[in-house]
């Protein structure tokens, strides 16, 4: 093992022992080198600094002005320059002072500032080198995210288990979670939890959300160690009465040391920002030498993997931060469309008419909703909603689809749960 991790190891042990035993081989080998980037930054005071893998001249950087051109209210600095394997260090002060706003029952010092991801997905990647070991448990909801599956089942081989979110009826439960966790005999788990659901659109409201964090509470006084993995990626698109703060608060605020709360969100969803590819990853941390320790190898595991993120994006995501009175707006406006879409949806999908046709899961918020048809095949109608109705949905499996709303007019959502309507009795008859 190299020095600098293995000091690393020897400060978590003596500051925080449960966090060690919750790393993969991988994330106890992991560590942030004293390497070019290191002596860069060491040397950016310098008259001639000879460091670093880019292109000057007396002006500043060399650019393309036909590239500049694109930017309206960026600097040079803020386009070309590396951003470094953390983020912009002002970006993930804005980040963490939004976080703390969005959330009022979590306190600066219980959190970790977040780092800068390649979006949420590279977040979960960065997480699962960190965290999963093959063989490792990881509890998915059984409506899920597929690419989970590639993350942590496929690319870090574990042992994934699912647990039910519905019943039979298409009613939000949290007993199979609470079940679920009650059965674990293994020393440490990774949990995923993702609200609003992707692919069903559900949002836990108050009392779901103590009754789930009162089992993770029970499991680690236990003596387990739960890798909590909150994947906020829809957060702030709520439409009903549910628990609008993140549940990460709820856990960070459990002070349980076999409970490690990590967050995923980002500008993806929440700033309807899809190809920036800027997410945040925050850890429920409260002892320093704990959040210095988990920064540096997330910053090593970082450097190994992408380097660093885009500037550009990072510059913009900066941007709107601080000036945030029109953007506000903007994004408002585009909640509220999101909004009125999700009612005339719940309008049509209740219909006695179509009961026998499908049966609705719970949802009220996100972008999605899916339903359980009735007799019919879910990839069958799939392929017959495109060739038939000119319509494209997602078969999750053989008796469920994930209708996404967000991306119809509203005018057209009775015209297509009609036409998929259409679609069951085509072929139930």
């Amino acid at each position: 093992m190299n020095p600098l991790a293995l000091t690393l190891n020897e400060q978590l042990n003596e500051n925080n022992p449960h966090l060690l035993d919750m790393m993969s081989d991988l994330g106890k080998n992991m560590y942030y080198p004293k390497g070019i980037l290191t002596q860069s930054a060491e040397a950016k005071a310098t008259d001639y600094n000879a460091t670093i893998g880019m292109a000057t001249n007396r002006d500043g950087m060399m650019y393309a002005d036909t590239l500049y051109d694109m930017f309206n209210h960026l600097s040079p600095e803020e386009v070309f320059a590396y951003a470094p394997p953390q983020g912009l260090e002002a970006l993930r002060d804005l980040w963490l002072k939004k976080v703390l706003a969005d959330n009022p029952d979590l306190q600066e010092e219980q959190i970790t500032r977040p780092i800068v991801t390649n979006a949420l997905t590279h977040g979960l990647s960065l997480v699962g080198d960190m965290f999963v070991n093959a063989g490792d448990t990881v509890l998915l909801p059984a409506h899920t995210w597929g690419n989970y599956n590639l993350v942590y089942g496929v690319r870090h081989q574990a042992d994934i288990q699912k647990y039910p979110i519905f019943d039979e009826n298409g009613h939000y439960t949290t007993q199979g979670l609470v079940d679920t966790l009650a059965s674990i005999e293994q020393d440490k788990v990774i949990l995923v939890l993702n609200y609003p659901n992707n692919p069903t659109g559900y949002t836990p409201t108050v009392d779901e959300v103590h009754t789930i964090v009162e089992a993770v509470d029970t499991l680690g006084k236990r003596g387990v160690n739960v890798v909590t993995v909150v994947d906020d990626a829809y957060y702030g698109l709520f439409y009903e009465d549910v628990y609008t703060q993140s549940i990460f608060t709820a856990l960070t605020n459990l002070n349980n040391p076999h409970v490690l709360p990590i967050r995923l969100d980002g500008a993806t969803k929440e700033f309807f920002a899809w190809g920036f590819r800027v997410g945040f990853v925050t850890f429920g941390l409260s002892n320093q030498a704990s959040k210095d320790i988990v920064e540096a190898k997330m910053k090593g595991l970082i450097r190994s993997n992408n380097s660093n993120g885009s500037t550009p994006s990072h510059s913009a995501v900066r941007y709107v931060l601080e000036n945030p009175e029109q953007f506000n707006k903007d994004i408002q406006a585009n909640v509220d469309t999101l909004e009125a879409r999700y009612q005339v949806t719940k309008e049509w999908v209740y219909r006695e008419d179509f009961q026998a046709l499908w049966q609705p899961y719970d949802f009220n918020s996100g972008y999605f909703m899916a339903l359980r048809v009735k007799d019919v095949n879910a990839e069958t109608l799939r392929k017959h909603l495109i060739e038939h109705y000119s319509i494209g949905i997602v078969a999750l499996n053989d008796t469920d689809i994930r209708i996404a709303f967000s991306c119809i007019e509203k005018d057209d959502i009775p015209h297509v749960f009609e036409s998929i309507a259409k679609g069951i009795k085509d072929l139930q008859n």
